[in-house]
């Protein structure tokens, strides 16, 4: 078990007050953590007159992310940091976790190498590069979870996972991660414009049957969105577009399959 140098973490008094914790070890429930930050999580230090707030954010498509958050992702985080968190739906369509804490933010920034605002330079943190595969695959896991899509051409039968980023060091560290797990993968650069600015969009696609089932085998999916588009997809041979969760999750009952 690898031990973490929680030194540099700063505990405020409401910290102290809600008996917010740090974890001091790198373990699975971690390593999942920081691959679901690095795919979907925002922190921000706001320095306002008599006041400074450590926030911390995460958002979803609310209709395919809803469940997940309320029975996965919300028991993690207290799991974690003995943290209650609120989750709410926003004007903008999307289910959202947002809190305050000066521990868990420096934590994350100071021993997990987790940056503040945007992440056009966000990589793999080295102390999961430099972890066992057991831990490299739960933060794949994670950032899968919420960066990665799974979908399935030729008529709903041919199996793609792709991951699309703008962070050239995040791309080409999820590369080793997937190297070192032995998944076989395609990646490229791709060049567009977009309202008079040259964006580049790293993408890597992971296709085939049996590359799927060596990702469910070694890697796998947490989030319901995935997780049931998979299940529909193995139990009946195609998976038609359109559907959300609510809708493949009764295509499963409907063949005696309880989910989640």
């Amino acid at each position: 078990m690898i031990k973490l140098d929680v030194s540099k973490v700063e505990f405020s008094k409401n910290d102290l007050r809600l008996g917010i914790k740090i974890p001091e070890h790198l373990t699975e429930d971690l390593a999942y953590f920081l691959g679901f930050h690095v795919g979907d999580g925002h922190m921000s230090i706001l320095k306002r007159k008599n006041k400074i707030d450590y926030r911390l954010a995460y958002d979803d498509h609310y209709e395919n992310g809803f469940l997940w958050y309320v029975e996965y992702i919300k028991p993690l985080i207290k799991k974690l940091f003995n943290k209650e968190i609120i989750i709410t739906k926003t004007t903008r369509g999307t289910v959202n976790i947002s809190f305050r804490s000066k521990a868990v933010l420096t934590f994350l920034n100071n021993c997990c190498e987790i940056p503040c605002g945007p992440k056009k330079h966000i990589s793999v943190p080295s102390i999961l590069r430099n972890s066992n595969n057991s831990l490299k695959a739960k933060f794949l896991r994670g950032l899968a979870d919420t960066d990665f899509s799974l979908s399935f051409k030729k008529n709903g039968k041919y199996p793609t996972i792709n991951h699309g980023t703008y962070s050239k060091t995040l791309h080409e560290s999820v590369k080793l991660l997937l190297a070192d797990l032995g998944i076989t993968y395609f990646a490229a650069a791709y060049h567009r414009e977009r309202k008079g600015t040259k964006l580049i969009t790293y993408q890597i696609d992971i296709n085939g049957k049996n590359t799927l089932k060596q990702w469910m085998n070694l890697i796998g999916f947490s989030s319901y969105n995935s997780i049931t588009r998979y299940l529909v997809w193995s139990k009946t041979g195609k998976l038609s577009p359109g559907t959300n969760v609510y809708d493949r999750i009764k295509i499963l009952e409907e063949r005696g399959i309880k989910f989640p």
